[in-house]
């Protein structure tokens, strides 16, 4: 006899288990059964690690460990416990149970596991307005309010539904502002654009705190900072006035982030500085739901690094919070292509955006909003596609 199969994608599952003839009372619990997924626990000591591993044993889960846990000649161990939704569950109640604080993991792996099961979010168009005179893709282009203006309504009408202005520019070897022109070039447009579309959330790109408020006064939504909290004040700022703030990773400034690309493991170094960052927002008052996560494309990173990160990004979702990308015009968007004019970039960025809105970004930062809603009109037209 000749047995006919294939491989069904994880977001299918469902509609799969319900095509057989499944009962469908049942379909949403026998989903988890045929769901699967990895879990990274990083820094474990040995007992715990060993009870982890009996544990998720016990569950049919596995978990790989240091080859060092067994003989204690490592002092900690990353673990990876892999299962279905409904094993890992198990696993998560029976470590309720367990010493060595592993009742703590137990509520983290159960976290994990509701991030999975959520809904996603619809992804959210951001639209680039650079003030500046010397931004890498179209410095002085959008200087006078007039002209910015007109730009910030065009990505509006074009489908943007957060507008992020900035008069900083954060290209390499780029020199600071005053905040005195920060602030006289920002909040006009942050005022008027709030005046004329209420709807639509407006974020400011800055580094310093006199814009942070002088924005938030003039109506600005989102404070996206680009310093990666460089100063914790900015964490006050936003708590004070329940507003959005961007944590975007980055290492030094814009003369020196070139030279700190260094890292042991470039996506659990940059998930746990940003972790720490996020931790330490929550701890200071910050709601949950006003934190939105960052990792920094082309901030103290080379090409492969951006790339790699890029293919990886959806893990970060994973630490419950929205996450922005901004890759659009980046460098390493140019290498890819062989160009050295920003604009030519437009079309893999879209490319990339496709690629983000599949893994369900929530913010994807671009300037040019046209191209890249095309890509979440074929995107969501693709995901919601039925047999007739």
């Amino acid at each position: 006899m000749q047995f006919l199969s294939k491989t069904v994608l994880k977001k299918f599952i469902k509609n799969e288990i319900s095509s057989v003839g499944f009962d469908e009372g049942y379909v949403e619990h026998a989903t988890k059964k045929h769901l699967f997924m990895s879990i990274k626990i990083f820094d474990v000591t040995p007992s715990q690690a060993t009870i982890l591993k009996q544990t998720a044993l016990s569950c049919d889960c596995d978990c790989a460990v240091n080859r060092g846990v067994i003989d204690c000649s490592v002092s900690f161990s990353d673990c990876i416990l892999s299962g279905t939704y409904s094993q890992l569950k198990k696993t998560a109640e029976k470590l309720r149970n367990q010493p060595f604080s592993l009742s703590k993991l137990s509520d983290v792996i159960l976290e994990k596991i509701e991030n999975e099961l959520k809904p996603q979010n619809n992804t959210k168009i951001m639209g680039i307005l650079n003030l500046t005179q010397n931004s890498f893709s179209d410095g002085g282009e959008f200087v006078e309010i007039d002209k910015a203006m007109n730009h910030a309504i065009d990505m509006i009408e074009q489908g943007a539904e957060v507008i992020d202005i900035g008069a900083q520019s954060t290209k390499p070897f780029s020199d600071l502002v005053s905040i005195v022109y920060e602030i006289e070039k920002v909040t006009p447009i942050v005022t008027a654009l709030k005046t004329a579309y209420p709807n639509i959330e407006i974020s400011v790109d800055t580094m310093t705190l006199g814009c942070a408020k002088a924005a938030i006064e003039a109506g600005a939504d989102i404070i996206n900072d680009v310093s990666f909290l460089s100063n914790p004040e900015f964490v006050n700022i936003c708590k004070n006035a329940n507003k959005k703030l961007v944590i975007m990773h980055s290492r030094g400034d814009s003369y020196s982030m070139d030279n700190l690309t260094c890292y042991e493991n470039i996506i659990d170094d940059i998930y746990t500085e940003i972790y720490k960052k996020a931790q330490y927002a929550l701890e200071n008052g910050l709601k949950k739901e006003n934190i939105i996560i960052d990792p920094g494309f082309g901030f103290a990173k080379n090409i492969e690094q951006n790339l790699y990160l890029l293919s990886r990004i959806a893990e970060f979702k994973s630490m419950g919070y929205p996450v922005l990308a901004g890759v659009s015009r980046k460098r390493f968007m140019q290498d890819i292509i062989n160009t050295k004019e920003p604009k030519d970039a437009d079309f893999v960025t879209a490319l990339a955006t496709g690629k983000l809105i599949e893994d369900g970004i929530d913010y994807i930062r671009v300037h040019n909003v046209e191209l890249s809603m095309q890509a979440l009109k074929f995107n969501t037209r693709l995901n919601n596609a039925v047999c007739i």
